[in-house]
């Protein structure tokens, strides 16, 4: 999950600007509130991570159809609340966020809500941040994308260097990216599917209730 809440934005530190497709550009003009995934990224049905993230068409559509995103919140980027389950977004993330960063998060947090109906404990404590095959594989999917849409070597690395990981963590979650992508291959993926407590925690908070706010404009 994309948490980091300790650091503030700073451009400069992120990823060389592209030309984003349509699919890659997010709806930046929303008030704060629970929307469908979909009303952030209307197009995504058309990106090649989609495929990535969920390569049986039943269920990418039953992902896209259920996902919802939660825009609250002045600090952090973006988590998932694993008791809705639903990706929370930082609204100042949302609002200042690079154009690149903001979409390949997004991505990284969709493949978390997979994740979820697989049965995988996001919080899972048992391994360190870089070695949580949930991580490397969110990573992996943002990272390949990425490169697809032209991020140098420099700027994978910057997009994945974070507060909480030092220089090492860096390096042993690419070398876990690069075996993924290769072969396929996870860390710990049998150990993770056993055994896994059910761990909830809040980066931070957000207003309860709030209405889901549809692509029609609808209240529920």
């Amino acid at each position: 999950m994309m948490l980091k809440t300790t650091e503030p934005l700073n451009a400069t530190n992120k990823p060389t600007a592209v030309r984003l497709p349509r699919y890659a550009q997010v709806i930046r003009d929303l008030p704060p509130g629970d929307y469908p995934y979909t009303k952030l990224l209307p197009e995504l049905r058309k990106s090649p991570a989609l495929k990535r993230i969920a390569p049986d068409p039943v269920v990418r559509r039953l992902l896209l159809r259920q996902a919802q995103v939660l825009l609250c919140g002045d600090r952090g980027y973006a988590f998932v609340d694993v008791e809705v389950p639903r990706v929370v977004l930082s609204e100042r993330y949302y609002h200042e966020g690079n154009d690149l960063d903001l979409y390949l998060d997004l991505v990284h947090e969709l493949t978390h809500l997979r994740q979820i109906q697989q049965g995988f404990d996001l919080w899972d404590d048992r391994f360190a941040y870089v070695d949580r095959p949930t991580e490397v594989e969110a990573y992996a999917v943002a990272v390949a994308e990425g490169r697809r849409l032209g991020m140098s070597i420099s700027d994978v690395r910057t997009h994945l260097d974070n507060p909480w990981m030092s220089a090492s963590d860096v390096d042993r979650l690419l070398e876990h990216i690069e075996n993924f992508l290769a072969f396929g291959s996870l860390p710990n993926l049998d150990a993770a599917l056993t055994g896994a407590t059910f761990v909830v925690r809040h980066p931070w908070r957000c207003p309860p209730a709030t209405p889901l706010i549809r692509a029609a404009g609808r209240k529920r």
